[in-house]
């Protein structure tokens, strides 16, 4: 078992902010780098700087003044031209169409609108209007007809090599966070598989460092409190174990008992009680061999469905009600119906669930009333319906009633109960694929119970 290894590591503010530079400066590398393009290729003659047209424009200023006739063979490379006579008439040129009105406006009064510049050359008898922009423009004639402008390019170019440098650093800072954050990931994933006994590695980020060190620390403690808790269990069933062997011997005594009081001569209500003391003896050396074989088994008490005839497990369940009625001093009224002569149930787990229902509701019966049972047989489902005269469920019983340890109102019967009888028979009748079901009862205004099992 590893401990985190105590390293100087690195912040998660440092490791961010060595990101944000790297992207600062290469996006600064990215713009001197364009412009040193730009100025190269301007330099060498590739492509026109922006006022190029004005300075040619500039230059020819006088030429095209003074000439006898302006043809276009000296018009500056980067106009287009158009030549009007002092009454607006179009005498040549090759500027757009949709342009001529501008250019007037512009030879007439000064005024010019749109995307490109203007230059009047007046003459004796015409104007000589220039039309140019102030952009780059390549050298190349085919390639300023058929290509984007330069500007245009370097923008596309600019904005791509910028989305490339953030999104780049961006994936690679994703991964290497992945990478650092793998041994919390595989931490956490042995904690969740019970593998408490896991190497943990060092990440070199002081935060996540910080982080395996608490969850190794968690996962030390809670190794400390399974073991402590296994002792615990080893010991609780080692104790159950061997109380319940003890309980074996006061019950062979009184099996013992009761058997030679059975030879002896004893009226029939005599007869009938130690009935009810050797089955129900027999019963209780039942439950403590199951509850030993629970104490051995690693995985708990193992269901083993048996074939039984339901004329035997119903007469063994009426012969022990029977027994409680008379310690009880209750009236049984007993209704049963069914078709089907076998089931495939665990035997002693369903007596016991029924008992644990119709006990519980002897207790809540004042003496000399009557108890309802119910039996019916439907769909291959065995139903027990258990009503009795007593005071009925809370709304809170209602719905916690099945629950481990809830113990709802002791002053009902004025006993003490720990909250396992009800669990106990919902948990019997689940497995049986069966169920459960609290009610009151609107005949007897007592508590009303049913318990389901599917046996066919």
């Amino acid at each position: 078992m590893g401990r985190v290894e105590q390293r100087r590591g690195s912040t998660l503010s440092a490791i961010f902010l060595r990101y944000v530079l790297a992207m600062i400066g290469s996006l600064l590398t990215l713009g001197i780098c364009t412009v040193l393009v730009f100025n190269i290729l301007v330099n060498t003659g590739g492509i026109y700087p922006a006022n190029y047209a004005e300075r040619k424009i500039h230059e020819a200023y006088d030429m095209i003044q003074n000439a006898d006739e302006v043809t276009e063979n000296i018009i500056p490379p980067l106009c287009h031209y158009v030549i009007f006579s002092m009454g607006g008439e179009v005498l040549s040129g090759n500027i757009p169409e949709d342009s001529l009105e501008i250019a007037w406006n512009v030879a007439n009064h000064g005024t010019a609108s749109g995307n490109y510049f203007y230059k009047v050359i007046p003459r004796t008898d015409e104007y000589v209007v220039l039309q140019y922009s102030l952009t780059p423009q390549y050298q190349s004639a085919f390639l300023r007809e058929h290509f984007i402008e330069p500007q245009n390019l370097m923008t596309i170019i600019v904005v791509l090599s910028g989305i490339t440098i953030i999104l780049l650093p961006s994936v690679r800072f994703g991964k290497k966070m992945k990478r650092k954050m793998k041994p919390v990931m595989n931490a956490v994933e042995s904690i969740k598989n019970q593998d408490l006994e896991y190497d943990v590695a060092y990440s070199g980020v002081k935060e996540i460092d910080d982080c395996l060190s608490s969850i190794d620390e968690m996962r030390n403690a809670l190794k400390d409190s399974l073991e402590r808790q296994w002792k615990t269990e080893q010991e609780k069933n080692r104790q159950m174990s061997a109380l319940a062997h003890d309980i074996k011997t006061p019950l062979t005594v009184i099996s013992g008992n009761a058997e030679l009081l059975s030879e002896m001569e004893m009226t029939e209500e005599q007869e009938k009680y130690i009935d009810y003391i050797v089955s129900s003896a027999l019963q209780i050396q039942n439950y403590v061999q199951t509850l030993i074989e629970v104490t051995k088994s690693v995985d708990g008490y193992q269901y083993r469905f048996e074939k039984i005839s339901t004329e035997d497990l119903l007469s063994d369940i009426r012969k022990q009600t029977l027994g409680l009625s008379e310690v009880y001093n209750l009236k049984i009224n007993w209704e049963e119906q069914y078709a089907s002569e076998t089931g495939s149930i665990v035997y002693d787990q369903v007596v016991r669930a029924v008992m644990n229902i119709i006990k519980n509701a002897a207790e809540h019966t004042p003496k000399g009333q009557t108890i309802n049972i119910y039996i019916k047989e439907q769909n291959g489902e065995l139903t027990f319906t258990v009503e009795d005269t007593g005071c009925g469920f809370t709304k809170e019983e209602l719905l916690h009633g099945t629950e481990q340890f809830f113990m709802g109102d002791t002053s009902r019967s004025g006993g003490v109960h720990y909250g396992i009888g009800l669990f106990s028979a919902k948990s019997i009748a689940e497995k049986h694929g069966g169920r459960i079901l609290l009610k009151n009862s609107e005949e007897t205004g007592g508590a009303k119970v049913e318990i389901c099992f599917h046996v066919y």
